[in-house]
């Protein structure tokens, strides 16, 4: 089905045996195609270049974005029958955020697995065990299709390590949530900054929220985004929203 990558399909290093057992341990799947899944952890191999094993690992990535993507989706929809667009949709960003996918990654082991220098490469930042996740993911889909990548995602990932009565109680904006209330109720509302002061290196930004021109809450931050979603929060409370179209059943597990 990929016959541009049959060139993965060959003998390994030996030393990579470990790392091959682990894959195998954390998915439940036994590797036909081992430098796939080297490729997927950013390792080099003999005779490739750190451009070629760059490449191979941000191929595989973008696939597993878009497959885990396209699962999660479907996962979603059978799960919650009742579920509007706007609450699946929410879900699903909340499921395959960076910081959701992160967390996976780690509970699955994964970052000990990464290559020592992109671990080192990117100290201090938090994208890389998730998108180790999501080149692996790209790995499982070329070496064994679209069913075995199925079980991994819905049986490794989602039913494992996703607690999915936390995340529907989880707000990733509260400005969205509140615009989305504001727009449902047909009110007239505005945000507008009403103080900004401070150095330039370290200004402060205070915003106001009104509704139909009356004041509704006041945030303040560091940015006009965050004094925003200040406000916004602040705002939430004192009306009381929690979640948009929420269903009222699932289907079990």
């Amino acid at each position: 089905m990929f016959p541009a990558l049959l060139n993965f399909i060959k003998p390994h290093p030996k030393r990579h045996r470990p790392f091959l057992v682990a894959v195998k341990k954390m998915t439940g799947v036994r590797p036909s195609s081992p430098l796939l899944y080297l490729s997927a952890f950013r390792k080099k191999v003999e005779n490739q270049t750190q451009k070629e094993t760059n490449m191979h690992y941000e191929r595989l990535e973008y696939l597993g974005d878009a497959v885990l993507g396209s699962l999660m989706a479907q996962y979603l929809y059978e799960r919650y029958p009742k579920g509007n667009e706007g609450y699946l949709t929410s879900m699903r960003s909340k499921v395959v955020s960076r910081k959701a996918l992160n967390k996976v990654a780690i509970k699955m082991g994964i970052p000990r697995w990464i290559s020592s220098n992109q671990r080192g490469r990117r100290s201090g930042t938090t994208s890389v065990p998730g998108s180790a996740l999501e080149a692996l993911v790209g790995a499982i889909y070329v070496d064994k299709g679209w069913g075995r990548t199925k079980k991994f995602v819905y049986q490794n990932i989602l039913d494992s390590h996703i607690n999915f009565s936390q995340v529907e109680r989880e707000i990733v904006s509260y400005k969205s949530l509140l615009i989305e209330w504001f727009q449902r109720k047909k009110k007239v509302f505005n945000f507008e900054v009403v103080d900004e002061n401070g150095a330039e290196h370290h200004r402060r930004f205070s915003i106001t929220i009104s509704v139909d021109d009356e004041p509704l809450a006041t945030g303040h931050g560091q940015s006009k985004k965050m004094a925003e979603e200040a406000a916004a929060k602040f705002a939430c409370k004192k009306l009381k929203i929690n979640q948009i179209g929420a269903p009222s059943s699932r289907r079990s597990k």
